[in-house]
Parts: C-alpha cells; sequence; structure tokens
C-alpha cells in the first residue's frame, strides 16, 4: 500500500481534493457534521500525501510522474525527453505543496466554527477543496497548457469564493475585479504557451528549455509570462485586486488566497530558473567592462516594482483604519519583499564553464526570499484569521444577526 502511495502521490494530491470537491455536495445531503468531516479528511489525506512526496524527494532526488506512458520517449539524435503529461518534483516543489496545504487544512477547520451561520456551505467547501486541488496542480505540473488551465480553476473557484457572501455590494465587486484581473493574466498565459507550442512543437518545460533559441518570439513570452504572474502574485503596480479580494472574503478564504498569490509567484520562478534560465545570460550589450545580459535588466525590473510595492503596501497599510484592509497593504509589502529577494538573486547570475552560477549572496538572497514564503503564508494568513475571529464574535454579540442566502 505505501509503494502504491509513494509512487502514484504526485497524481493522488491533485485527485483526492478533486475528487472530494464533487462529492462534498452529496454528502452534505446527508449531514452538515458528516460533510466538515468529510473535508477535513481529505485535507488531511492529501497533507499525508505531501508528506510521503516530501519524503522521497529528499531521499531519491527529483520525482517525475507521467500520466498515460513510459517516462520518454528517443527523439532526433538519440535524445530522449518526455513528451506526455507529467508533474516533475524538486525541493522547491515540495516546499510549495507544504504551504499550498497547510493553508487549506488551516482554513477548512477553522470555518467549522466561522462558517456555521452561513448558507450554502455545500458550494463553499467545494469551491474551497477545487482550489486546493487547482493550487496544487499549478505546484506541481511539469507541463505549461496544464499550468493554465490549473490556474483557471484555481481563478474560477476563488472568484466565487471572494464573492460568497453576495448580499454585501463591496464582496461581489471584489470578486468581479479579481475574475477580471485574473481572465487577463491567464490569457497573456496561454498566448505566451500558443507562441511556445508554434515554435517547438512542445508544452512539456523542459523540452521548452532545452530548445528555446530566446528569439523576439521568446522575448514576447517571457513579457508575457512574467506579466501575468506579477499580476496573479500581486506585485505593483498590479496589486489593486489584492486589497479588497483579501479584505472582502470571508478570513477562511483569505487565507488560502494567500497561498494562491504565492503559487503565483512560485510559477515566476520556474518561467526565470527553468524554461529561460540559459538564455538569460545572453549578452544584449558591453559597456566598458559591464556586460548587460538579460538577466542584469529583468534582475533590475523586479527589484524596482518590488520597491514600489513595499513602498505603496507600508504606506497605506498605515493610512488605514480598517483592520482588514491594513493587513492586506502589508500583504502587499511582504509581496515586495519576497520579490526584492529574487530579482537579487537573478542579477548574480553568471555563466562559467560548468553552466549556469549564482553568487552566493545571490544564493543567500533566494534563500532568504523563499523562507519569507513560508514566512508570509503563515502571518499574513495567521493575521487574517484573527480579524475573522474579532468579526465573528462581534457578530455573535450584535443585537441582530442577518444569514448571508445564496
Amino acid at each position: 500500500m505505501m509503494d502504491f502511495l509513494t509512487n502514484h502521490s504526485p497524481a493522488l494530491i491533485v485527485a483526492i481534493p478533486l475528487l472530494g470537491a464533487f462529492l462534498t455536495p452529496l454528502i452534505g445531503k446527508i449531514n452538515d457534521k458528516l460533510r466538515n468531516i468529510f473535508v477535513i479528511i481529505i485535507t488531511i489525506i492529501t497533507a499525508f500525501l505531501i508528506a510521503i512526496l516530501i519524503n522521497e524527494v529528499t531521499t531519491s532526488g527529483i520525482v517525475t510522474y507521467v500520466f498515460g506512458g513510459d517516462k520518454t520517449v528517443i527523439g532526433s539524435g538519440g535524445s530522449a525527453y518526455a513528451i506526455r503529461i507529467l508533474f516533475e518534483v524538486d525541493a522547491m516543489n515540495a516546499l510549495m505543496a507544504s504551504i499550498a496545504v497547510i493553508l487549506p487544512l488551516a482554513a477548512v477547520i477553522y470555518s467549522w466554527g466561522f462558517m456555521k451561520e452561513e448558507t450554502g456551505q455545500d458550494k463553499y467547501y467545494t469551491l474551497l477543496l477545487l482550489m486546493t486541488a487547482g493550487m496544487l496542480g499549478m505546484i506541481l505540473t511539469g507541463d505549461l497548457f496544464n499550468f493554465f488551465v490549473f490556474i483557471e480553476i484555481t481563478s474560477i473557484a476563488s472568484c466565487a469564493l471572494i464573492a460568497f457572501r453576495i448580499d454585501k455590494k463591496l464582496s461581489v465587486q471584489a470578486g468581479f475585479k479579481y475574475i477580471v484581473i485574473s481572465s487577463i493574466g491567464a490569457l497573456f498565459i496561454l498566448f505566451a504557451v500558443g507562441i511556445f507550442y508554434g515554435q517547438y512543437n512542445a508544452l512539456n518545460m523542459a523540452v521548452v528549455a532545452n530548445n528555446i533559441s530566446y528569439n523576439l518570439l521568446d522575448k514576447i513570452a517571457l513579457v508575457l509570462l512574467i506579466g501575468a504572474l506579477a499580476l496573479k502574485s500581486g506585485l505593483a503596480p498590479m496589486h489593486m485586486w489584492i486589497p479588497d479580494a483579501y479584505a472582502r472574503s470571508p478570513a477562511s478564504v483569505t487565507i488560502v488566497l494567500v497561498g494562491t498569490t504565492l503559487a503565483g509567484l512560485y510559477g515566476g520562478l520556474r518561467v526565470i530558473f527553468t524554461i529561460y534560465g540559459k538564455q538569460l545570460l545572453t549578452v544584449v550589450n558591453q559597456i566598458g567592462d559591464t556586460i548587460i545580459t538579460p538577466s542584469i535588466l529583468l534582475g533590475a525590473i523586479i527589484i524596482a516594482l518590488a520597491v514600489l510595492s513595499i513602498f505603496i503596501g507600508v504606506f497605506l497599510a498605515l493610512k488605514r483604519s480598517d483592520f482588514t484592509k491594513m493587513i492586506a497593504y502589508a500583504a502587499v509589502a511582504e509581496i515586495g519583499y519576497m520579490f526584492l529577494a529574487i530579482g537579487a538573486a537573478i542579477i548574480t547570475i553568471s555563466s562559467t564553464d560548468n553552466g549556469i552560477l549564482m553568487s552566493e549572496s545571490g544564493f543567500l538572497a533566494l534563500k532568504a526570499g523563499l523562507f519569507h514564503i513560508f514566512n508570509d503564508a503563515l502571518d499574513v494568513g495567521l493575521l487574517f484569521l484573527v480579524a475573522g475571529a474579532i468579526y465573528f464574535k462581534t457578530k455573535q454579540t450584535s443585537p441582530v444577526t442577518h444569514n448571508h442566502k445564496r
């Protein structure tokens, strides 16, 4: 049994919450408490599978799971590469997957009390599990088109949950703003996927990375992907959806929404280091002894936007008296800190006879950025749970309470 779980854990990590999402309304027809227990069990099983996968990655290295066939086929010149849909998991994926399951687990446990007076809970828990499945799919997939599919699943479920309290005008407005922004970002990603497929007849990230020539179309695809994922991550000046979405969602939704934002940031890391890593060292210009490469240009742009995010987030947080809005703007600043570390790491990339090399300071900056991803997921998520507890307590002590009908 353990061998089966170990061998198929990448697929089961997405399949279990996806199946649970479709079974939740049926179980809800039987009993509400049974439904809540079922959702918690589904999330715990997913967390257990991720723990198995993390153990496999730490002991055996990168795990590749191919759907529907062998791992490789022989290409021209004897080269071997995967052409099927696959999940590829390394230490970075494993870290992000652990974050992507801790937050929903906290959310479903918290929801038992926080959402008990709300109607439409069958829909709520179904969307929460769909959101989890989409987020995990984004993190684990090694296929560009499936990354687009999972980001769409995540966006649609997130939009519905942001606007869950449909009797509140501001919640509906926040949901509408989120789906518009997400649709624009998804369209950019789809354009980039089309560019890659049209040129290289492949959507596998490793195949694209091995064949990419960094021509004009590849540069356009890079701009589209970085723009879309910066939009999804809430990097300034594309942060406009975060304050409303974070502040107007139920607190149990916001903590998972933080995870989807960080999954978008992770997607940006994959694009930069996995797909374009080698090409970022192409010489663009040389001024005296200074060699300008795409890594320097991209790193400088990311640092500038990160600093802008920090200033906007901190300044607007200080001006707010609304507790949830204050936390939301502080979250924008936190995103800036993460991108600042990533940008600093990108600038230090250089080429050697052994391949790509990152300086010691750049590697330290990247490690700090990755650590802060985990830190941000916990501190911002917990702050919103505290805000939700205050809201819940206030509602309980209010002389008149109203259920939110869907």
